[in-house]
């Protein structure tokens, strides 16, 4: 093969994923509105389930309503994203820089990624070893004395 001809099929192979990744955003986007949708229905006839037919349970944290929404969207979502998705599982109200604050906070312990400024989105699963706090303050004298 000649530099043209790879220079052609490397611009089709372009072309072609920069349209799959379009779709894959309209497809995301499109999931994000239905499911919203269906738990607004499901509200207003007082059936309130999630998708798999369990009962949907607003957390009692705002973190943990936060990590929710996240989780539950599968993609990344900007702050005023996640407001919505509050909004969406009863916590109406929520403002901008108390979400975004929160999102902070949850980055910096790795219970959500930050992708970029102003967009989250759920943290990868973890090992469970992984999952242990780490800690912040170094032991008292005594327990350092007892471990030497």
């Amino acid at each position: 093969m000649d530099d043209r001809q790879l220079q052609s099929e490397l611009d089709q192979v372009t072309a072609e994923l920069t349209a799959a990744r379009i779709q894959h955003a309209s497809l995301g986007a499109r999931i994000a509105g239905l499911e919203a949708q269906q738990l607004a229905l499901a509200r207003a006839l007082g059936k309130a389930q999630s998708v798999d037919g369990g009962r949907v349970q607003t957390p009692r944290y705002r973190t943990d309503a936060i990590v929710a929404v996240l989780e539950t969207s599968g993609t990344e979502m900007s702050i005023q994203e996640v407001i919505t998705g509050l909004a969406d599982i009863g916590r109406p109200g929520e403002t901008y820089d108390s979400v975004g604050v929160d999102l902070a906070y949850l980055a910096e312990r790795g219970r959500v990624s930050r992708v970029r400024r102003g967009v989250y989105a759920a943290a990868p699963a973890t090992s469970a070893s992984a999952e242990r706090p780490v800690r912040s303050r170094p032991l008292p004298r005594r327990q350092q004395e007892g471990n030497r």
